[in-house]
């Protein structure tokens, strides 16, 4: 008979066992790779724009680039076992008596742990500093509070505040010299994608008789309470937009200027809800904006505010007028206003001329893109406050705001 030349599918029953037995293969020395990497660990006091900004957005870039193992948490931990081999813990605009004890026993075990305890905060906290117009001041007007601020500061490394001019001011109340400027990155995953420039340009022309423009702020910002006669934010820009109604179409996300409430209900100002952080880019290139505005009162409170609203225009590719005040001190001075008299000539000048317009649109971009969290130079910053001390020459990214 002929032998087949390929293998028969079949096992013989007649066949010899294999003389070598398959051997197990030796287990690798495995170790997972982030015990070798920091470990961050934050403590958060919000869970909207603030605790994203300041914690959950740098957290979520670290994490998925392997610089290090962070995560956050809403609850006290104190089982001193959690705090081994964390190189910083981090609290964020922690102001009760509960944090303040808190606070003291990280600094009791911190010797131990070896972490380095940072302070994390984006507003102002302290009453003479708070407008009265302001609805939330009440959270923060009580001696309590500012002397718990004060003392969890004091026992902290460092703190981490978001510009030059809240930097002056929590030194001179806390005394603290150890505080250091991170401005707010927006990440490209959450905003970036949203940039369509052939859109942004087609908005000017199926609006130029009538160009929206749009406010989409909190509603801190108005004298809602009528707690201090109506002086606000917006009060500068009340008439003006009344006058104009018929001229540029109003639009507002989440609440208005009380003295505006008439015209909503009458259909002249459009008003939209609130929306979810993750939403807002989306609800903000759906309204199909032609400019956007961002008006504020000259006040210490105003000035150490981030300059978010500009840089989020600038990533959405929306020409924006901001107030000239220290907050937005990074945009150009030809997109800044003083007084309504400006407002209104900086408006016109923006919107007569379809090139102007494109060309606002490319330079707010083109700016945009330098201020990605995803940056290497911007989440650098991050990892430079928490893995250097205070003053280290070794900090090359933060010395651009330090």
């Amino acid at each position: 008979m002929f032998k087949s030349p390929f293998a028969s599918p079949f096992a013989s029953p007649y066949a010899q066992p294999a003389t070598r037995a398959v051997q197990p293969r030796p287990k690798p020395n495995f170790r997972p790779p982030e015990l070798d990497l920091p470990r961050f660990i934050n403590y958060m006091a919000d869970l909207g724009g603030c605790g994203h900004y300041r914690l959950l957005w740098p957290e979520q870039v670290i994490n998925a680039r392997n610089m290090a193992v962070s995560h956050s948490n809403t609850g006290i931990i104190t089982n001193p076992h959690w705090y081994e081999n964390a190189k910083v813990v981090q609290i964020q605009r922690q102001a009760a008596d509960d944090h303040w004890s808190f606070a003291q026993w990280l600094k009791q075990i911190q010797p131990q742990a070896g972490f380095k305890l940072v302070y994390n905060i984006d507003d102002v906290p302290f009453k003479e500093h708070i407008p009265d117009y302001n609805r939330f001041k009440f959270a923060f007007d009580n001696d309590k509070i500012r002397e718990n601020i004060v003392n969890i500061i004091g026992v902290c490394d460092e703190v981490i505040v978001t510009c030059d001019y809240m930097k002056q001011i929590f030194q001179n109340v806390t005394g603290k010299k150890e505080i250091t400027v991170i401005p707010n990155f927006p990440p490209y995953f959450w905003i970036g994608h949203y940039f369509n420039k052939r859109k942004r340009y087609k908005v000017y022309q199926t609006y130029k008789q009538k160009p929206r423009i749009l406010y989409s702020g909190s509603g801190a910002h108005f004298d809602v309470d009528n707690k201090n006669g109506g002086r606000d934010d917006f009060e500068h820009m009340l008439k003006f937009i009344v006058d104009t109604t018929h001229k540029y179409q109003w639009v507002f996300i989440g609440a208005v200027p009380p003295p505006l409430v008439p015209y909503v209900r009458s259909g002249q100002i459009e008003l939209h809800q609130w929306q979810a952080l993750l939403d807002y880019p989306a609800k903000v290139v759906d309204i199909e904006p032609t400019v956007c505005i961002a008006p504020l009162q000259n006040n210490s409170f105003n000035k150490s505010k981030s300059d978010i609203k500009y840089v989020e225009s600038c990533m959405l590719g929306i020409p924006c007028l901001l107030q000239d005040i220290e907050t937005y001190y990074t945009a150009p001075k030809h997109l800044k206003f003083d007084t309504i008299e400006e407002f209104e000539e900086k408006l016109q000048k923006l919107l007569r001329k379809q090139q102007n317009y494109y060309t606002e649109i490319d330079a707010m971009h083109k700016y945009g893109k330098t201020r990605f969290l995803e940056n290497k130079e911007n989440i650098g910053c991050f990892m430079e406050a928490y893995m250097t001390p205070y003053g280290s020459p070794d900090r090359k990214f933060l010395s651009r705001y330090n």
